[in-house]
């Protein structure tokens, strides 16, 4: 009987050749990491400029000639008045219902009256709650319109020689603590989810056609004839899945460090630096996560009848790589010693440390690799044992 490690090298190679050439497991390795940072990278650029401070928002406004100190203040906040249009007039409320504009302003004919008497005057704004871009128009809108209260406000109590302060007895002086690092560590918590699930994604297919689809072929069976070492035979087979999520983790992470290193977060008065050494810092973490991910895939698909069985299994764990940071983000918990003994859990808040400029050290990334890498093989040493069971090799 040949070695397990030969065997293992033999089987890696055919099934890295057969892997090549199948359509479907290259497509699922190379898409998910080309089109997803992407997309993240156009909605980042989307974000700034809507929420940036120089960002300008346009507003129709009703009687805007009512209020021309208003309107000038406006111009000033960065919300550019516009008269409304015809058909937003009679029925402002309508409108803004049929999406026919954000948020309308509507100033009463009896404003200057008012502010000439000093009396308070009502302003009706109009927008639609549901819609987000209708909500960040009103909530400017809003803020502005209050700003310029205050200060009208203030000058009448000058006025009448009364000082300003008194209406406000006591003040609170925020001292924010986080670092621009860390704002952005918590904006861009997707990179480290889209990393980890690349893991699992680009392995999959492999995963599946490696075991289900081989036994539905009715290939396993003849493979498993030859007088060769089981956990030979599966370890080729996981080494060729671990390397297609290796690649498509890999190429996931660099064009999300590339695709947001290209966006301008200082507009948002972020900060985004990661070099090289934190971009291997981040990769040596996910190179374990590959091999477990593989690992367990083989391991579920063995237990599927059928392509489309393992596909249904496997479609439900691509849920694991995003747990962890649903419920950091959910309830935030400072880092622990024993989260680096927990697979996923340990890569999440690795990665999220790094982009937070506060690296765990080598000891954290040697208990990460460890602990996932130790699963890893248990998983592989089952599935290599349930070869040998007749119900699992024909499916019975």
């Amino acid at each position: 009987m040949p070695s397990p490690l030969k065997v293992l090298l033999v089987v890696f190679r055919k099934e890295l050749i057969d892997a090549l050439r199948d359509r479907r497991s290259l497509f699922s390795a190379l898409l998910f990491p080309l089109l997803m940072p992407l997309l993240f990278s156009v909605m980042f650029q989307t974000l700034i400029e809507r929420e940036a401070p120089t960002a300008r928002t346009k507003l129709p406004v009703i009687g805007m000639e009512n209020a021309p100190g208003l309107i000038e203040h406006l111009g000033t906040q960065g919300v550019d008045a516009e008269a409304a249009a015809a058909d937003l007039t009679p029925d402002p409320r309508r409108a803004v219902e049929l999406g026919k504009a954000e948020a309308i302003l509507a100033i009463p004919k009896d404003y200057a009256e008012h502010y000439q008497a000093g009396r308070p005057s009502s302003l009706q704004l109009y927008f639609d709650d549901s819609r987000s871009e209708s909500r960040r128009t009103a909530r400017k809108a809003q803020r502005v319109i209050l700003g310029y209260s205050q200060r009208v406000g203030a000058l009448r109590l000058i006025a009448r020689g009364v000082i300003p302060d008194l209406l406000l007895p006591i003040r609170v002086e925020e001292h924010d603590t986080s670092t621009p690092s860390k704002l952005t560590a918590r904006l861009l918590s997707l990179i480290p989810m889209l990393a980890l699930m690349a893991c699992f994604i680009g392995s999959m297919q492999v995963a599946i056609d490696t075991t289900a689809g081989e036994r539905e072929r009715g290939s396993l069976e003849p493979l498993l004839i030859n007088p060769a070492s089981r956990f030979g035979l599966s370890g080729g087979k996981w080494l060729t899945a671990s390397l297609f999520g290796l690649v498509s983790c890999s190429l996931t992470l660099f064009t999300s460090l590339v695709a947001m290193s290209q966006v301008d977060l200082q507009k948002l008065g972020l900060h985004f630096s990661i070099g090289w050494t934190q971009g291997l810092q981040m990769w040596l973490v996910l190179v374990p996560l590959c091999a477990l991910a593989s690992a367990l895939q083989m391991l579920i698909a063995t237990f599927a009848r059928s392509y489309k069985e393992a596909q249904t299994y496997l479609s439900l764990i691509l849920f694991l790589p995003m747990l962890p940071g649903l419920l950091l983000s959910l309830s935030p918990v400072d880092t622990q010693p024993w989260m680096w003994s927990v697979p996923i859990l340990a890569q999440t808040q690795f990665l999220t440390d790094v982009m937070a400029g506060s690296p765990p050290g080598a000891l954290g990334l040697a208990l990460a690799g460890l602990a996932t890498l130790a699963l890893s093989l248990l998983c592989l040493g089952v599935g290599a044992r349930l070869l040998n069971s007749e119900r699992i090799v024909f499916g019975r």
